[in-house]
Order: structure tokens, then sequence, then C-alpha cells
């Protein structure tokens, strides 16, 4: 068994043991956050997160957090959309709406085409390179 680490929480900065991600005094509070939620939600299933969020103290950001854990399941609750992470948009599920995933699927196609025809470039120098010292030297020999 390794030795035990030393971390800093990332959400208060206090040094513990690493066993999870963060902290046990902002693990209990992230779980307590968690019910309130939870235990308003099965009150008020028509609730926005907005409305969520003001009226039980929890940040739309922690709310969205337990989404994406799938703690909290979005199908249940048709109000309940929540924003993409890149552009704000309200979504219901996964963390980015559709335009902004077609954005990044054209960004990595250009990526793509980009990188692929850098390399044809210089696979075709290469080839050309040698073929032209081959041809060269051939000719030279009088054997082409």
């Amino acid at each position: 068994m390794g030795t035990p680490q030393l971390k800093n929480c990332p959400k208060c900065g206090k040094l513990f043991l690493l066993i999870r991600n963060i902290c046990d005094n902002c693990y209990q509070k992230q779980e307590d956050d968690f019910l309130k939620a939870a235990a308003y939600l099965r009150e008020h299933s028509g609730i926005t997160i907005q409305e969520l969020s003001d009226e039980t103290g929890v940040s739309v950001s922690q709310i969205r957090h337990f989404i994406w854990a799938g703690r909290i399941l979005v199908d249940n609750f048709p109000n309940l959309s929540y924003p993409c992470e890149t552009c704000g948009n309200m979504i219901h599920k996964g963390r980015k709406c559709s335009s902004c995933m077609d954005t990044l699927k054209k960004l990595a196609n250009q990526v793509e085409k980009r990188e692929a025809k850098a390399e044809g470039d210089r696979s075709h120098e290469q080839k050309g390179l040698a073929g032209g010292y081959i041809s060269h030297y051939l000719k030279e020999k009088g054997e082409m």
C-alpha cells in the first residue's frame, strides 16, 4: 500500500488526506446540498434549476454537477434544464448544446484536414527528394 498523500482541497484550500478529491468537510456539505436539492425536487417536480437553487441555497453549478454525475436525473423533471458549459444556453442532456457540439466537430475536422495535409506535404517532400536523387543517380549511370 502506498504512502498516504496530502493535498489542498480545491473547494476550500484546507489540507486533507487524499481519500477522495475534496476534504471531508466539503464532501459533507456537498452531500447535504444533494439531499436538500433532491428532497425539494421530490416535492416540486416542475421547478427550474434557478428556482431550485434559490429555494435550497445550492448553487446552479453544484446542481449541474449532480446532474452530470447522474445523481439527479433530468428526464424525471421536465423543466429542469441547465446551462451548456460552453455558451450557457439551457440544455436537457450532456455538457454542451448541439450548436457548441457542431462547432467543436467542425473545428476537429479542420484540424484533422490540416494535419493530413501537412503529413501529405512532408511525405511528398521526402518522396521527391528520394526520387530525385535516385533518378539523378540512375541517369548518371545510364540506367534510365
